[in-house]
């Protein structure tokens, strides 16, 4: 509790060397686009429809929360769970609490959570991975923490060959091959259950602007890369096309047709259940 009687937004358990690449300041932009980007809401829409089956009175983690808009939409989900949010940015996580007052958010490393073995329902983690140098390493520790039968949903961004000035720019370390994540997902001890990709439809022009991103400005650096960075957040941001591709791509996979590309990742896994 603070002086006056406040809950504190966060416990901090940050003790050592940070071993994500992320800053104060990659937050603030981030910030600007990921309630209303359009990618950034389907990437959320994703993961609630891959974990509908959770218990209405779960335990739910959401490791590399940010600032908090994936846990505002598992809360209206999921209204009686106990939310738990993780992140290793304190701003982020002070305005997280201020989203959603009811979840209890940590100041943590992904690749040390400060949790019990076998002590969640689910885990969810959205554009996270890319920024840890050992991802392995964190796989494992939400492997650890998930309970038997437990599911983890995972987003990440795709194509090795589109990363460009904005990944390095975001500190990404790498974008994931096709497969890449479910079999990493399997090393850590999780059993895959679905692996597919969010943007399929887009891809084809994300990759060819892309391509032109790493011809015409691949040597931007300082002022004028973060100036183009926020040019492009700013120009993608609300897109008629994009939320068109959306509703086409749900009615794919609501067909079983699974395109072997797209502009995101996502990996639903769980932890097996003990004979």
């Amino acid at each position: 509790m603070t002086g006056d009687g406040r809950r504190e937004p966060f416990v901090s358990y940050v003790d050592r060397e940070p071993s994500v690449n992320w800053s104060d300041e990659l937050e603030a932009l981030h910030e600007e686009a990921s309630r209303t980007h359009f990618i950034d809401r389907w990437t959320r829409q994703a993961i609630l429809g891959r974990i509908r089956g959770v218990n209405p009175t779960a335990t739910i983690v959401d490791v590399g929360c940010s600032t908090g808009y994936l846990l505002e939409d598992l809360h209206g989900a999921f209204p009686r769970a106990e939310l738990v949010g993780i992140d290793l940015v304190a701003a982020g996580l002070a305005k997280a609490h201020e989203a959603v007052p009811d979840a209890r958010l940590l100041h943590a490393d992904a690749c040390a959570l400060p949790l019990h073995d076998a002590s969640v329902d689910a885990v969810v983690s959205a554009n996270l991975l890319e920024h840890v140098a050992d991802d392995l390493e964190v796989l494992r520790e939400i492997a650890r923490v998930l309970r038997p039968g437990g599911q983890a949903a995972i987003v990440v961004p795709a194509g090795p060959r589109t990363y460009d000035y904005y990944d390095r720019f975001l500190g990404h370390q790498r974008r994931y091959a096709r497969g890449e994540l479910a079999s990493k997902c399997a090393q850590a001890g999780l059993d895959p259950l679905d692996d597919l990709h969010i943007g399929a439809l887009l891809y084809p022009a994300f990759w060819l602007v892309k391509q032109r991103n790493r011809l015409r400005f691949g040597d931007l650096q300082g002022e004028w890369l973060e100036a183009r960075v926020a040019a492009d957040i700013a120009r993608t941001h609300d897109s008629r096309g994009g939320r068109v591709a959306w509703w086409l791509e749900v009615l794919l996979v609501r067909a079983g047709i699974r395109l072997p590309f797209g502009i995101r990742s996502l990996v639903v896994a769980r932890r097996g259940v003990a004979a």
